[in-house]
């Protein structure tokens, strides 16, 4: 399947089944006026067919073992608008630890951000292109809880699932992250 409508994207967001001991914030939800993905990307979304949204928590707030796992996905028109959406994601500062992160998709980017505070907070940022879709996930919580590796197992749980929609698959991948 080359381009992924509403019900395909809200499909490979992740579920509950696929992040075992992780409480899903919310429904998955999809949005095909293109609102949603208006205000991180502008312009960039006049293609955009469907996005789709879902969240993650582990661990209380305001503790060294809170995180957050966000996941976005961006179906296009094209391969071509996916494309430069793509590049419109922020997400191209290096991680502040240094990783690489892994090659994903057709293309895949990482950066990090820390607010600094009382509890200062760590953002992980992965994008990843697959065809006409484009993935946006981000790791969010303290900086003990916040690690290279399950920022990458996030990222690699969404690409998987919607790499087997693109296939024509009902997606099944699941990640254990500890």
């Amino acid at each position: 399947m080359s381009v992924l409508k509403a019900r395909h994207v809200k499909a490979a967001l992740p579920d509950k089944a696929s992040l075992p001991g992780w409480r899903q914030a919310g429904p998955r939800s999809v949005d095909t006026t293109g609102d949603m993905c208006g205000v991180v990307a502008g312009d960039a979304c006049e293609s955009v067919i469907a996005t789709g949204s879902v969240n993650f928590t582990r661990g209380a707030q305001k503790t060294d073992k809170w995180l957050r796992f966000s996941f976005t996905v961006y179906s296009c028109r094209t391969e071509g608008a996916a494309q430069r959406l793509y590049k419109a994601l922020t997400a191209d500062d290096p991680r502040s630890d240094g990783a690489e992160g892994p090659q994903l998709g057709d293309e895949s980017a990482v950066s990090s951000d820390l607010l600094a505070g009382k509890y200062p907070v760590a953002y992980i940022h992965d994008k990843v292109r697959v065809g006409s879709t484009v993935l946006w996930t981000y790791a969010m919580g303290t900086e003990k809880a916040v690690t290279s590796e399950r920022a990458e197992m996030a990222a690699k749980l969404q690409t998987q699932r919607v790499q087997q929609v693109h296939e024509g698959l009902e997606p099944a991948a699941s990640a254990d992250v500890p």
